[in-house]
This record gives C-alpha cells, sequence and structure tokens, in this order.
C-alpha cells in the first residue's frame, strides 16, 4: 500500500504499515484499539505521530521521495490527558526549542532532551518532584524498542556506596559491575522488588519503596551498562564519546591481574531492570552552553575538562549538576590496573572516575510506559506536570 503526506516542499510515500511486527495493508482508524509505536523513514528522516488528528508528522526532511514505514501496536489508545511526546513535541514546535529542548542526534537515535539551567521539565512522580531527562528512542523492552520518557529523581535519596568488597577482593575497594552492585539491589529494592532481603555487602535502607500507582507506571527495559575501551581524560570524555561507549561490549574489567584486579566477577554490558541511575552521557547532553562557550562547543570537549575557566559556561548551565553532591552514574570507568572505578559527576562539574566503595549522591532513574500521559501542570518548579495511566 502507498499513501502521500505533504511535507514542506517534499512528498512521503509511506510504503508499509506494520501492526505487531505483522505486515498490514492500511493504517489502523482511530479507536480500533491499536497505538502508534515508531517509524523508519530514508533520507535520515523523523517523524512524530499526532495522536489527535491521526496522522504522522515528518521533520528533518531535506530530499524529496521519502520512504517511511510505521508501526502499530495492539492496545487499548490512552484516554484523558495529553500523550507525552505530542506534548513535547509541542514545546520544540512552539519555539522552547532553542533554549530548554534539543533533538539530539545520537548515532542512530534522535532523542529530545531537555537542556541548560533549569528547563521547565518538572513532574510529580510517586507524590515527589521529578525531572524530565527526555524522551529517548529505541529504548529496549520486552515488547520490543520503544519511544519513552526518561525521569530523574529531583532530590537524591541519600549518598551510598556503589559497591562494597571485603579487602581481598579488589584491595576492599568493590567491583565495578553493575549486576551485582550493592546499589543495584538498593534500586531494585526501591523499585518494589519484594525479592530483595539484603543489598549485598551494604544493609538495605530505611526508606519506603516506590508507591504502588508509581510502580504501575514504570516500565522494566534494558540499560546500558558498556563503558570506553580506552580513556583520555583530557580528550575523550565528551558525550557523544560516552553515549557510544555506554552502548558498547566493553567492560569495567579491562585488567587482568593484582590486588585492585583480582575479582572473579562476570561482567555484562546490558542489565534489565526497573531502575537505574543516569548515564555519563545524561550529564553531558543536558548542558545548554553559555556564552563563551554553545552547547555544540561544549559537547565537543571533554567533560573532564568542564570545570577550567575557559570551559565552565558547560557545566554552569547543566541542569544535572547538583553543586553539593557528587553523584553516582551506573557507567564503569576503565582502568588498566584495577577493576572498581566508577565514573560520577563530582560538584565542580566535571566527570571524573572514584572507587566503588566510596559515597557518593543517588538520584534514581526510570522510564515510564508508553501509556502514562501527561493530565496536568505546567513543566515548571511550582506547577509540574502531573501524570495518569490508561
Amino acid at each position: 500500500m502507498e499513501g502521500k503526506i505533504q511535507v514542506n516542499s517534499g512528498d512521503v510515500s509511506i510504503v508499509a504499515v506494520k501492526i505487531d511486527n505483522q505486515d498490514a495493508t492500511s493504517i489502523p482508524k482511530k479507536g480500533e484499539g491499536k497505538r502508534f509505536d515508531h517509524a523508519e523513514c530514508t533520507n535520515g528522516a523523523t517523524g512524530n505521530w499526532d495522536s489527535t488528528n491521526w496522522r504522522f508528522l515528518l521533520s528533518g526532511l531535506e530530499e524529496t521521495k521519502t520512504k517511511c514505514t510505521l508501526y502499530f501496536l495492539t492496545g487499548e489508545e490512552p484516554v484523558g490527558g495529553t500523550e507525552i511526546e505530542d506534548k513535547i513535541q509541542d514545546l520544540v514546535n512552539g519555539g522552547i526549542y532553542a533554549d530548554q529542548i534539543y533533538y539530539e542526534q545520537e548515532g542512530e537515535d534522535n532523542n529530545i532532551r531537555f537542556i541548560g539551567p533549569d528547563p521547565d521539565n518538572y513532574v510529580t512522580f510517586n507524590g515527589e518532584t521529578w525531572r524530565i531527562i527526555g524522551l529517548m528512542e529505541n529504548v529496549q523492552t520486552k515488547s520490543g524498542k520503544q519511544r519513552l520518557l526518561k525521569i530523574i529523581r529531583k532530590d537524591s535519596l541519600g549518598t551510598y556506596n556503589w559497591d562494597d568488597s571485603s579487602s581481598e577482593i579488589n584491595s576492599g575497594y568493590g567491583v565495578n559491575e553493575w549486576s551485582q552492585a550493592d546499589l543495584m539491589y538498593v534500586l531494585k529494592k526501591y523499585s518494589g522488588d519484594a525479592t530483595v532481603s539484603t543489598c549485598g555487602d551494604s544493609s538495605c535502607p530505611s526508606w519506603t519503596a516506590l508507591k504502588s500507582d508509581a510502580q504501575n507506571m514504570v516500565e522494566e527495559v534494558t540499560w546500558n551498562t558498556g563503558t570506553a575501551d580506552t580513556i583520555s581524560w583530557t580528550t575523550s570524555i565528551t558525550p557523544g564519546y560516552m553515549y557510544s561507549a555506554e552502548r558498547s561490549t566493553a567492560n569495567g574489567k579491562q585488567c587482568t591481574n593484582g590486588s585492585y584486579c583480582n575479582d572473579q566477577v562476570d561482567r555484562q554490558t546490558t542489565w534489565e531492570g526497573k531502575v537505574g541511575l543516569m548515564y555519563p552521557s545524561d550529564y553531558g547532553f543536558a548542558t545548554s552552553g553559555g556564552q563563551l562557550k554553545k552547547r555544540k562547543q561544549c559537547l565537543e570537549i571533554s567533560m573532564y575538562s568542564w570545570n577550567s575557566s575557559a570551559n565552565n559556561y558547560c557545566y554552569q548551565n547543566d541542569w544535572l549538576l547538583d553543586s553539593s553532591n557528587t553523584q553516582w552514574t551506573m557507567t564503569p570507568a576503565p582502568h588498566s590496573s584495577n577493576a572498581f572505578y566508577v565514573f560520577h559527576v563530582n560538584t565542580g562539574g566535571i566527570v571524573n572516575n572514584r572507587s566503588a566503595d566510596s559515597a557518593s549522591a543517588v538520584r534514581p532513574v526510570v522510564y515510564l510506559k508508553s501509556n502514562v500521559k501527561i493530565n496536568g501542570g505546567e513543566g515548571t518548579s511550582s506547577s509540574p506536570y502531573t501524570l495518569t495511566i490508561s
């Protein structure tokens, strides 16, 4: 089947429609219990689904004869409230693009991220204030890749060790493997997982897990726990480099022997779960830059060097910075002679490594299910977005 949509000066040919990954002869009608999932287009074009008018809107079209395949999934259409991706796309289209929200070309992904020192990305979740990192493409779930909203708790849960170990293992500095880290168990318990009774070598905190309504909004996804195979601190720790590294097959143990590298833990580069932490790239891509260092320039500078007098516009205009607390990420940091370093963001705005047994602030991160919707609020700190699930 073929249908055409006029976009700017070019034609878009819808050459295929798939429902639940099966070929279909036409676009499902509104109200038939199908929902749009994603589109794959040629010529580097991307687009968004307008659920109100039940149409596909293309962006980034620079060539004619673009061809798109539209993918739909079976599922009740959400009722009441506003589709999250429509809301954020409205912000992009409404002129906030320049200083608060940004389309990011990251490898094969076109993520929409909130940027700047204090964008209007506040949301009420779990009865608390959280903030939207962005609308992320190609998030792997058990039902396939989806476009999901990624949020982070505004305030940390407190300071915790990433991992502890006995003095015989890596000289007591911990192991930089997320799938067995003490902090992984802490956040798994926080997600409401009743099977967690101990948190590795650390004691499980006494705070309350996510409330049931919040738990129902969280999607279980595949998190990326890869890292860089080599590090040049002054040149290579850019947001784009780390984005690729996080999705690579390199792991946190690149040494082979020695008292700092004697753990026998199998290393993984993905992890399935509900609650994680931000990536170094999340922090880096949240900058808007400033007068002396524009955003494009900041993205080309190693985040290890962001706190120099020449580059401080980069971290000063990054809302994910916490100038009062060093923050953990969930990404191991490679080293030639030890296996316990993890990337963190320090109070001075740089990304550096830290031993896993150190205490740093923990800000939980989750991906919301695709049927979670915005049903109120303006996204400001005084009027956060409110959410509902259909």
